[in-house]
């Protein structure tokens, strides 16, 4: 499916126009719907598609059944979500603010993107008042950065995003070539600056905030774990301590749940406050709702990961991380764990079948003090010489660590 999105301004002041879109004129109120009359060309950009869906988001200043009805007559079938306004507009013959911030703006169409989750997309931005179709490209960047990291260990997001651009619409032109853009954004192998905690805040609105807090406290406990196993899984990555996805991580959280009460949450904070000619919203701040979503992404991606592994045998170590590392571009990673695990294998001739032995002893025949536990935990891919155990079978060979040590080094990796 190939989903179609716009910002609408009032449709009683537009009128029909013709849009040459690679070279084909359409005829419509609205570019958007000349590009859904052309799935020849959208084909184009996303291959075989099951169907073509148009979207308006509709400011709130805007919304009535009488634009929905003449939207409907003019254009056919379509979807629609409200989303905040920003300004003083006349409403039913009466003056009324629209206060709050363009972060309600761009949070309320990110979220309803990601209950949406497209993966073939076009804006449309040839219409609206300046601050929502801005605010639209701006939520599509963080949605495709959100699909990117939700698969930023095994490639290919699979989101393809696209932005149409006609010339500014006049009432004296009748003709307007359409240029159509990737829309792209990066996304990093970093740990996004999340705080569930944050959100909203604004003492004017302290006693909503914390109500509504206070409802989602479980859902803020559940993200606070989530956000310690991500830390630790991609610390594990990051500075090479593979043993941890064997170890320390469990990763059964259920993160499909645990996202939709997130966009539940979040969404609570952009209800309007009312009064007669006010309508005011707590002030939200999107890019930590981004950051939220980011690391739950991040967490998808990890977890995805780590249910390939299986036992803690060092080739399998070694060939599951050597492609994470290559994947990420961390080959410096990948050169260190070889150094280590061929110097593990190197004496693992010594090991009778299913004998343990601590790695300080298999090597040395004695343990021997090596400075600073922490530097040489790190140093060394995890396989720190006084508590990692080495066994074989047949001819596996694997690692763990002793139990009682467990705890320090899920501290070091939360905190390294």
């Amino acid at each position: 499916m190939i989903h179609i999105f716009q910002v609408p301004g009032d449709i009683r002041n537009y009128d029909e126009k013709t849009f040459i879109i690679e070279g084909k004129r359409t005829k419509s109120l609205l570019c958007s719907d000349a590009l859904r009359k052309r799935p020849d060309v959208l084909e184009r950009y996303f291959g075989e598609t099951d169907g073509i869906e148009l979207t308006f988001f509709i400011p709130e200043s805007l919304f009535s059944k009488d634009m929905l009805e003449i939207l409907n007559q003019k254009l056919g079938e379509f979807e629609y979500t409200v989303i905040p306004s920003l300004g003083e507009y006349s409403v039913g013959g009466r003056k009324v603010r629209y206060m709050g911030s363009v972060e309600a703006i761009s949070t309320a169409i990110f979220l309803h993107l990601l209950k949406l989750r497209p993966e073939k997309l076009v804006i449309d931005v040839s219409t609206g008042f300046n601050i929502y179709p801005i605010s639209m490209l701006e939520a599509v960047k963080r949605y495709v950065t959100y699909k990117k990291l939700e698969r930023v260990i095994q490639g290919n997001s699979g989101v393809k995003a696209f932005a149409a651009f006609p010339p500014p619409i006049l009432r004296d032109v009748d003709e307007y070539p359409v240029e159509i853009q990737p829309v792209d954004a990066k996304a990093f192998f970093a740990l996004p600056n999340a705080d569930v905690d944050k959100i909203a805040k604004d003492k004017r609105f302290g006693e909503k905030i914390g109500e509504i807090g206070r409802r989602y406290g479980k859902l803020k406990k559940e993200f606070r774990r989530i956000f310690d196993e991500l830390k630790i899984g991609l610390n594990a990555i990051r500075l090479n301590v593979p043993l941890a996805f064997y170890e320390l991580l469990e990763m059964n959280e259920d993160l499909e749940r645990v996202e939709r009460e997130m966009i539940d949450f979040i969404s609570e904070y952009l209800e309007p406050v009312r009064s007669e000619k006010i309508v005011e919203r707590i002030p939200i701040d999107g890019v930590n709702v981004a950051n939220i979503f980011y690391s739950l992404a991040l967490y998808r991606s990890i977890r995805n990961f780590k249910n390939t592994l299986h036992d803690p045998e060092l080739r399998e170590i070694l060939d599951a991380f050597s492609k994470v590392y290559k994947a990420l571009g961390m080959r410096v990673n990948e050169y260190f764990l070889q150094r280590d695990t061929d110097d593990i294998l190197n004496h693992s001739d010594k090991l009778s079948e299913g004998e343990r032995r601590i790695l300080g002893i298999l090597k040395h025949e004695r343990l021997r003090g090596s400075g600073s536990e922490p530097r040489n935990f790190f140093a060394h891919s995890g396989f720190i010489e006084e508590h990692t155990l080495v066994w074989r079978v047949g001819d596996k060979v694997y690692v763990s660590w002793v139990e009682d040590k467990k705890n320090v080094f899920k501290n070091w990796l939360l905190n390294p």
